[in-house]
């Protein structure tokens, strides 16, 4: 069945963050496809299902008022995500809520600003992988970490440790037929489960009859009419024997012992049955029952096929586990498709998004369901009958939804960018760099827009944008399958060895084609053109992650290395370009990091080529950085340089913002924060200096060449990696975030509350 779920109500295509709570973004609003990262941690109030929370995998927490058609992420400084951690809420107080982030926090306002529950925890700083609370008696709370548990009875004022827990904690249950003052009590570990029959002051392993201990979910409810304790939890399948075993089991008597409820219609095949098949047995993971009404519970899988009913799905029960039905099938190719399409579905595949990464149930309204993957959220109110995705909103007037077509943010912007562009020869014309998602173009000024890398061998990491002045239409972009460069999860030794290259569009981003001949299979980080060059015969440079920077003279048909850049032989991680009015070439070396060698460092640097890169020399002068990030050059004068770096391991604490005003004879740190991503020059005036870092606080500004700093407030989202001004508008700056999407704002920030 190929449907398509109608939106219940329309939104703007751009959330403007109006004011009206402390910390709110005043002015700043999200710009972008929507989706497009992995998303973790859903949860959904009982008292109010409209009220959703959810995390994303780089650090974002966000918040729905109404079911998931417009999101507004939490201010960083007010609480951050955990992909681990699903809020729990009040059983009572609906304006309170519980989760993770900055430590243990709570909410008494609907999670509009949050707060440490404890000054100082028993669990030092560890943050909470799971929280629980009695549904009767809301004294009761929970905490999970790692390898442990805590138990309090004040309403979280004092904790104590639950003595003989171990293994990363999954989940708790309460039993409600149980005396107030002598609760049953429940942990699920990834190690085994436990019981406390004294409100949590005791606790004995209750796994008798559990296939083995390598648990992956657990959860339970009480059924008020039979005045019954249901415990479910997921375990590791395996074949034994050629059959399968593992997977849902069940206790209803009190965790003494469990059955398996691998009961009839999910899938407990054994063996591949498609070379797309997650693995070559079924496994069980995220577990859910109705608080009330255990008897209902859902549970998520990782498929051995890819296909129906084989696929990776969510399986619902109303029997407690002796019968099952799958009731997420998104693929519109296969018949029982009851999930509404999203640009990822319509653009690339359903299967991009991969198997469940969070999932979660209303406790009080089993009806309503919350699925995440690596790219998407989706939303059922009906049991899974019809998922609604909650990512992004479809401009309207396009048909039935497709691929190519136009979409807009409602919020969840979730992904890395590198570079907002506007094009010269049509500013309504704008575009993204992505990270995993690759390139979007739009034709509205970034209201709505195209998903559009087709062409590129390279889709899924863009790291640099240039219009040809000259040539309307004409784009070259750098990209590669490498990610996140120059972030310390991709400047190790080795991490140079991935595809990538330039490519080359003359219909304003529609399509790409490679334009790399010559060039080495290796990322491409940064690219400049010459505007002085023949608009027939364009001069462009590219810096080739572990190759060197090279030059094409003929718009890119064919590459030469340039001259020989006179780095350390261990780090050849070119990275940055700057190409200076005067024609003087810019261009960083930034860390290579050997793991094999308790991750040293070797330094990178910057280096200068006055000859269109035939010669090349250091200009570190005094200066020694391990890992240099970014640079920008005063247009007036060459020898005016700002150099980024972050602190490396070991003690190497250079991270800041750099500045010589001598071509780099000496050098002054003008800036002391830990993790500088960029300096970024106003385009009227180069005394304005922005500088963009990652916890750090964000932006700052200098009006005076860097004697002076202001933070530039309001952006929730720390992690920061370039501004873009807006060419209609020099007070409005395009933020690109590392993993916070695009934000649109003031030149100055607002001033609004913030961190500082």
């Amino acid at each position: 069945m190929r449907s398509l779920l109608l939106a219940t109500c329309v939104v703007s295509l751009c959330v403007l963050l109006a004011p009206g709570w402390a910390g709110e973004p005043v002015g700043w609003e999200p710009v972008g496809l929507g989706g497009g990262g992995s998303m973790y941690s859903p949860a959904a109030s009982p008292h109010d299902p409209n009220l959703i929370f959810m995390s994303c995998d780089m650090g974002g927490f966000y918040r729905t008022e109404d079911g998931g058609k417009t999101w507004r992420m939490v201010p960083w400084w007010v609480n951050q995500g955990s992909t681990v951690c699903r809020p729990i809420f009040h059983p009572t107080d609906a304006n309170v809520v519980f989760a993770s982030g900055k430590g243990l926090m709570v909410s008494r306002d609907r999670g509009v600003t949050w707060a440490a529950l404890l000054q100082k925890a028993p669990w030092g700083d560890q943050a909470p992988r799971e929280l629980g609370i009695d549904w009767g008696d809301p004294k009761l709370m929970f905490a999970g970490f790692a390898n442990d548990a805590y138990v309090s009875s004040d309403a979280g004022k004092t904790w104590s440790k639950a003595a003989g827990v171990t293994g990363g904690a999954l989940g708790f249950v309460v039993d409600q037929t149980s005396p107030a003052d002598k609760r049953t009590c429940f942990v699920g570990t990834a190690a085994g489960i436990w019981r406390s029959d004294d409100g949590g002051r005791t606790w004995a392993e209750k796994t008798k009859g559990l296939p083995n201990k390598e648990v992956h979910g657990f959860t339970g409810g009480t059924d008020g009419e039979k005045k019954a304790c249901v415990l479910y939890c997921t375990v590791a399948s395996k074949a034994v024997g050629g059959k399968f075993e593992g997977g849902v089991c069940r206790s209803t008597d009190g965790g003494e012992t469990w059955v398996s409820c691998m009961g009839q219609g999910i899938n407990a095949t054994v063996g591949k049955k498609d070379e797309w098949g997650a693995g070559d047995i079924p496994q069980y993971e995220f577990i859910v029952c109705g608080e009330q009404k255990p008897a209902v519970v859902y549970v998520t899988n990782r498929g051995n096929g890819y296909n129906p009913p084989y696929h990776s799905t969510v399986y619902r029960s109303e029997d407690a586990g002796d019968s099952w039905k799958a009731v997420l099938q998104g693929d519109p190719r296969w018949e029982g498709q009851n999930v509404e399409l999203d640009w990822i579905t319509c653009d690339m595949m359903w299967g991009w998004g991969g198997e469940a990464e969070g999932f979660n149930i209303n406790r009080l309204h089993p009806e309503e369901a919350m699925f995440t993957d690596s790219g998407r959220i989706f939303i059922t109110d009906d049991g899974g009958k019809r998922w609604r995705q909650a990512c992004s909103l479809r401009a309207p007037g396009q048909g039935e939804a497709g691929k190519g077509q136009r979409w807009g943010s409602i919020g969840l912007e979730v992904t890395t960018t590198w570079d907002y562009v506007f094009d010269p020869h049509a500013p309504d014309r704008t575009y993204i760099c992505y990270t995993d998602i690759g390139f979007a173009r739009s034709t509205d000024r970034g209201q709505t827009w195209y998903y559009s890398p087709t062409g590129s061998p390279w889709g899924s990491n863009w790291y640099a944008l240039v219009p040809d002045p000259e040539v309307p239409g004409r784009l070259y972009g750098a990209a590669t399958n490498r990610h996140d460069i120059p972030n310390w999860t991709n400047v190790y030794a080795g991490s140079e060895q991935a595809p990538g290259g330039v490519v080359v569009s003359d219909d304003y981003g529609a399509t790409w084609k490679p334009a790399n001949e010559g060039l080495p299979a290796c990322p491409v980080t940064a690219l400049v053109l010459d505007p002085k060059s023949p608009k027939e015969a364009r001069v462009l440079f590219a810096a080739c992650y572990g190759q060197g920077i090279y030059k094409t003279a003929d718009s890119g048909k064919t590459w030469q290395k340039t001259g020989e850049v006179p780095t350390d032989p261990r780090n050849r991680h070119f990275y940055g370009l700057c190409l200076h009015p005067s024609g003087s070439l810019f261009a960083t070396v930034t860390a290579n990091r050997y793991q094999d060698r308790d991750n040293e460092f070797v330094p990178g640097g910057l280096f200068r080529s006055d000859d269109g890169g035939k010669t090349w020399r250091s200009v570190m002068g005094n200066l020694t950085l391990h890992w240099a990030t970014n640079v920008a050059v005063d247009p007036r004068d060459a020898n005016v340089i700002y150099l980024g770096a972050y602190h490396a391991a070991h003690g190497l604490t250079e991270g800041g913002l750099y500045k010589t005003t001598d071509g780099g004879a000496t050098w002054r740190r003008i800036l002391e924060k830990g993790w500088v991503f960029a300096p970024i020059l106003h385009p009227k005036n180069p005394d304005v200096v922005y500088v963009t870092t990652y916890d750090s606080d964000g932006i700052w500004r200098s009006p005076d060449g860097g004697k002076t700093w202001q933070p530039v407030k309001g952006i929730p989202f720390q992690n920061i990696n370039r501004i873009t001004f807006d060419p209609k508008d020099e007070n409005v700056i395009h933020v690109t975030t590392f993993g916070g999407g695009v934000w649109r704002g003031p030149a100055l920030g607002t001033q609004g509350e913030g961190p500082r």
